[in-house]
């Protein structure tokens, strides 16, 4: 458990090919299962030391049950008609409890309406001075947003368990994009939103990582299993 940066992991109501995640527990501080999320919990064994909050209206699933909420740290029961998602709730709870790092499992697949809608926790969040990294992942991708500045995608291994990356320009043009060490490299490039050609990248034969710079915009970076 890290003690100097708080992180929270999220658990939705729906996680595609979670059979093919692996995830250590000792990694997260708490755990917050939105809804039905508390069952999908259950069932990868996510409900361990750390402290466990609930959330939700449970018009998907049964309500936690009088030891489910013994149990629990917490217990936040949401009206059915808001003006929110239970995902999104549940993200505001981790960043107004002081978790810097939120992954959030889940929230990809499913109804089209709540992907896109999880897009825009990534923009409401994405510059905001508390919350240092947000993803939602499942089994076959992990979505997060980059302000200006470069990271790097590590080859597949041991730190990334997907073999492409996808780059998206979100709610206007990225400007300066440069990526290096990739399979298709680009140098000063303005990517718009309405174009494909930043999907389906991924790191060159025998390089280490690929690197990717912006000078302006928003990028969506998803990277993705075959």
């Amino acid at each position: 458990m890290n003690q100097t940066v708080k992180t929270c992991l999220i658990v939705t109501s729906r996680v595609d090919g979670a059979e093919q995640l692996t995830i250590d527990l000792s990694a997260y501080d708490a755990v917050i299962c939105a809804d039905r999320g508390l069952q999908v919990a259950e069932a990868l064994d996510l409900l361990g030391d750390v402290p466990v909050y609930l959330i939700g209206d449970y018009d998907s699933g049964s309500p936690p049950t009088e030891a489910e909420r013994a149990a629990a740290s917490g217990l936040v029961v949401l009206p059915t008609v808001k003006d929110m998602t239970d995902s999104e709730a549940a993200i505001d709870l981790a960043v107004s409890k002081g978790f810097e790092r939120i992954h959030v499992l889940g929230g990809l697949g499913g109804r089209f309406d709540h992907s896109m809608g999880n897009l825009g926790m990534l923009a409401k969040y994405v510059e905001d001075p508390r919350v240092s990294e947000l993803w939602f992942e499942d089994g076959q991708n992990r979505v997060f947003l980059k302000t200006p500045g470069t990271f790097r995608v590590p080859a597949r291994g041991p730190e990334n368990r997907f073999d492409f990356f996808g780059l998206i320009a979100y709610g206007g043009p990225v400007e300066g994009l440069t990526i290096t060490g990739a399979k298709y490299p680009l140098a000063g490039h303005t990517l718009t939103p309405d174009t494909t050609l930043g999907v389906s990248n991924e790191v060159a034969k025998d390089a280490a990582f690929a690197e990717v710079t912006h000078t302006n915009g928003h990028l969506l970076v998803i990277l993705s299993k075959d």
